[in-house]
């Protein structure tokens, strides 16, 4: 048996195995991703809603954000700790303050009036789409060598497409020199 085809029968059983074990990363990946794009048409995110049209300095404080968003009395959102991120939506004029816990609270830019206090469920899921809900030790090694391995299994892909393809015109190049 020829080098060549030694590593494509190399490759393929390389290709196989390991598209194999790493086809349980690749499905986790892909189905926390179309949640986060399908979440607000699927009900698992809570819609953003919309304050008072105002200029940017007409803003409250941060200080008053977080008084605000941590005297809901909602379940593990009792201080600054607790707090996960804080986002300004400048589109829709509102802060949204997500807590750790995943409880999230939309309050409006201008004024400070609470407009949602509905549970988080985004940012769960996109802890678990970038790997930080299992920590750093998933994020910098896990999801590093499955980016990796995807790279490794699209070239053994294309080697295994093109491996058969290059050795047919071979074989056509080399029946039609026989014939001439």
């Amino acid at each position: 048996m020829s080098k060549s085809a030694k590593l494509y029968q190399l490759s393929r059983k390389v290709h196989k195995w390991s598209g194999l074990i790493l086809s349980v990363f690749f499905m986790f990946i892909a189905v926390t991703g179309l949640l986060l794009v399908y979440m607000i048409p699927l009900g698992v995110a809570d819609e953003l809603r919309t304050g008072k049209d105002a200029s940017p300095s007409q803003s409250i404080p941060m200080d008053k954000v977080v008084t605000i968003a941590t005297s809901q009395d909602l379940p593990g959102a009792d201080s600054v700790e607790d707090i996960f991120r804080i986002e300004y939506r400048p589109s829709a004029n509102v802060y949204q303050v997500r807590f750790n816990n995943g409880q999230g609270v939309q309050i409006d830019v201008s004024t400070g009036k609470v407009l949602s206090t509905n549970p988080d469920y985004s940012t769960f899921l996109i802890t678990l789409h970038d790997g930080s809900f299992f920590g750093d030790w998933y994020r910098y090694t896990i999801l590093t060598m499955t980016g990796i391995s995807l790279i490794l299994l699209s070239f053994s892909g294309y080697y295994m497409f093109g491996f058969p393809l290059y050795k047919r015109r071979m074989a056509k190049k080399k029946a039609r020199d026989l014939e001439v």
